[in-house]
């Protein structure tokens, strides 16, 4: 509908959805996201809470949690942070642990730890890094190199060049 605007966050992950429900497309395997077409035809008209991840900005594992006004921010292992967009839209006066904002910071917590594993999200990102770690040190004593590409010397011809 021309000129409508909807207030409700939503996500990139949404689009999916949205795009299989406006083709017609019925049988789909199961996805994140939830179909935007509701929004846009006025059915749908509960609250969505939209998440993001940041795990690798931070190196820790980080969420966001927007619904409404209100963005919750979850580090692992660090403070979390409420913001209410409409009153505070730079996101300067964190209101994370307020009894005023107790409800909608509990809310939103749960929908994230609900969602999301940080403690194993956490441990996987530590495996991963010290299997990088250890593949990286066998790849340096043996003189071998991450690089995708393996380099071209023009005084060697294709078979000694990749081979030897």
């Amino acid at each position: 509908k021309a000129s409508t605007n909807i207030n409700q966050p939503v996500s990139l992950i949404d689009l999916l959805p949205t795009l299989c429900d406006w083709a017609g497309v019925e049988d789909r395997l199961p996805c994140d996201g939830k179909s935007l077409m509701g929004l846009i035809d006025g059915t749908d008209t509960e609250d969505r809470v939209a998440f993001s991840q940041a795990h690798e900005a931070v190196g820790t594992p980080c969420f966001m949690a927007r619904k409404g006004q209100y963005k919750y921010v979850h580090v692992h292992s660090y403070d979390t942070q409420l913001f209410d967009l409409k009153a505070d839209p730079g996101e300067w006066n964190n209101l994370s642990g307020n009894p005023d904002h107790a409800d909608v910071e509990a809310h939103l917590r749960s929908c994230i730890l609900d969602t999301f594993d940080p403690e194993a999200i956490a441990q996987a990102n530590l495996d991963s890094l010290y299997r990088r770690q250890l593949v990286n040190q066998a790849m340096q004593t043996n003189g071998t190199s991450w690089a995708h590409d393996p380099g071209f010397d023009s005084t060697k011809n294709a078979l000694a060049q990749y081979l030897g």
